[in-house]
C-alpha cells in the first residue's frame, strides 16, 4: 500500500470512530433522559375559559423524601399554571388532586453463567450453565386532577409514568418531574377548549 492509501484509511476510520462515538454519546443522553408515558382527558361540557384560578386539595401529611418529592411537583404545577396566565386563589375555580404511586417491575433478562473448555484429543468440549437474572425497574406515575370546587367533579384528569431514578441528585429529580408535569399540562386547557 502506498503512505498516501495507508494515511487516508487512517484519517478514515478515525472519522468512523468519532462519528460512532457522537453517535453513541447521542443515544446515552436520550436514554438517561428517559420516555415518559402521557395521557389525559377532560369533561367536554366543562367551559375551561372560565379557569382562571386554582388550588390544591388537602393531602395527608407525607414523611420523608416523599414530602421532598410532593414540595417539588406542587412547585412545578404552580409554575407550569402560571406561566398559562392562571393564578394561585383561595378561592378557585378549580382545585388539583395528586396521586404519586411507584411500582417496581422485571422485564427482559441478564444471562449470568460460566463455561469451562477441557481439551479432549485434538478438539476441545466445553461444559458450562447459567441462568437468567430479570432486570428490575422502578417506575412511577404521577396522577394530577382538576375538580370543581363546588360537586368535586372532574374536569381534566392528566398522568405520567415514567421510569425512577432512586439514586438521581435532588436537582436531576427536580428535572424530571418538571419534564413531566410539562409535558402533562402540554394538554391543559383541552386544545379549542380555552
Amino acid at each position: 500500500m502506498t503512505p498516501r492509501r495507508n494515511e487516508s484509511l487512517r484519517t478514515g476510520g478515525m472519522r468512523s470512530r468519532r462519528l460512532l462515538l457522537a453517535c453513541a454519546s447521542l443515544l446515552l443522553a436520550a436514554g438517561c433522559a428517559g420516555s415518559l408515558e402521557v395521557d389525559y382527558d377532560y369533561d367536554p361540557g366543562a367551559d375551561f375559559s372560565r379557569l382562571r384560578t386554582f388550588g390544591w386539595l388537602p393531602r395527608n401529611p407525607e414523611s420523608g423524601a416523599q414530602q421532598l418529592r410532593v414540595k417539588r411537583i406542587q412547585s412545578a404545577v404552580n409554575s407550569q399554571l402560571q406561566a398559562k396566565g392562571l393564578k394561585p386563589a383561595d378561592n378557585p375555580d378549580f382545585l388539583i388532586g395528586m396521586q404519586v404511586s411507584g411500582r417496581t417491575t422485571e422485564s427482559g433478562s441478564v444471562g449470568v453463567g460460566a463455561s469451562v473448555g477441557i481439551p479432549v484429543g485434538r478438539g476441545t468440549v466445553s461444559v458450562g450453565g447459567g441462568r437468567r437474572k430479570p432486570i428490575e425497574k422502578t417506575e412511577g406515575t404521577l396522577i394530577l386532577d382538576f375538580v370543581s370546587p363546588a360537586d368535586k367533579s372532574l374536569l381534566w384528569h392528566g398522568s405520567a409514568t415514567g421510569t425512577v431514578h432512586p439514586d438521581a441528585t435532588p436537582e436531576e429529580q427536580e428535572q424530571r418531574i418538571n419534564q413531566a408535569v410539562g409535558e402533562m399540562l402540554q394538554n391543559f386547557p383541552p386544545r379549542g377548549k380555552k
